[in-house]
């Protein structure tokens, strides 16, 4: 009877608590609340933007009607798609965003690298101006690099954000070589000095062993760099002299492109049909819209990044 009692009770205390590499129900239980609270604070935006983008102007001012809309009301995003200019807008604001990404990955990558394994005088001081340019306001550069622009031809072209993206000057440039200098700085060097003995010189030795070494690291510059120059409007809204419209440049502007896609799609009087009328609705379906090329970048690119992580190994001597 005995022997009876302390097994269930062994048992009770396996399942509640856990036993060496088992997890408890307990502790599981913490686990899962944390998850979906966290989680719930990150989907909460998205759910309810999602909610009252489908709701006609009528549904917003109808109190009955809280998270589920009356009927999915998609003019909102009819209207907006057009007001947007999609899809030229997303090859566009792609076409932007992409160019830039490659040109910071590979600036960072070849400055981050030779800063991890060159040693050359005023090394240290690159290292403090570098963090200078990171921690400082990027608005006391706002007037020198209008000039220098203007004075090199760049203003009004891509030449205006390829440019300092390639020359190690984009935006959080010094953030993204950071990321690579440490990441090289973790490359064992019996790597390197095995490919030296064999004959590959630096550059080689850059392109076979550094760089898919530090995988993870290219796709953290990548996604982050990609996403920053995405949703970026002063400089592209100033460099560009308007001559590019970007997704988040015409979401800016969104009220007075909708009211002319409105006007000149749909007949109708604005006092007469309250629909018409620019609400939050349109707003947040614009944003949605301008989200969804990000999400499914991200989608994609999580995949590789998890496998770059588990293929790379990297470990320090």
């Amino acid at each position: 009877m005995y022997n009876k009692i302390e097994a269930n009770y062994n048992k009770t205390k396996k399942f509640l608590f856990g036993m060496k590499n088992n997890d408890g129900f307990i502790y599981k239980l913490c686990v899962y609340f944390i998850l979906i609270v966290f989680g719930f604070v990150f989907l909460y935006p998205l759910i309810y933007m999602l909610s009252i983008s489908l709701m006609s102007n009528l549904d917003l001012v109808d109190n009955t009607v809280k998270w589920i809309p009356s009927k999915l009301y998609t003019f909102n995003y009819k209207m907006t798609w057009k007001a947007l200019n999609l899809p030229y807008s997303y090859l566009t604001t792609t076409m932007l965003a992409g160019l830039s990404m490659l040109c910071v990955a590979v600036s960072s990558g070849i400055v981050g690298y030779g800063l991890a394994r060159f040693n050359f005088k005023g090394k240290k001081l690159v290292l403090v101006l570098m963090l200078f340019t990171f921690i400082v306001p990027k608005t006391l550069f706002f007037i020198p690099r209008f000039q220098i622009y203007s004075a090199l031809g760049l203003k009004g072209n891509l030449g205006a954000i390829l440019v300092p993206a390639l020359t190690g000057q984009g935006e959080q440039a010094a953030l993204f070589i950071l990321i690579f200098y440490q990441f090289f700085k973790m490359i064992p060097k019996s790597l390197e000095e095995a490919a030296f003995i064999d004959g590959a010189g630096p550059f080689r030795t850059f392109i076979k062993i550094a760089v898919p070494m530090a995988g993870p690291a290219l796709i953290i510059v990548c996604v982050y760099s990609f996403s920053l120059y995405w949703n970026e409007t002063f400089l592209t809204s100033l460099y560009l002299d308007g001559k590019i419209k970007t997704v988040p440049m015409l979401l800016g502007n969104l009220q007075n492109n909708f009211g002319q896609v409105v006007s000149q799609s749909v007949k109708g009087d604005f006092s007469r049909n309250p629909n018409l009328n620019f609400t939050e609705a349109k707003i947040f379906a614009g944003t949605i819209l301008s989200i969804i090329p990000l999400a499914a970048f991200y989608l994609i690119i999580q995949r590789w990044f998890v496998e770059s992580i588990d293929k790379t190994g990297i470990t320090g001597e």
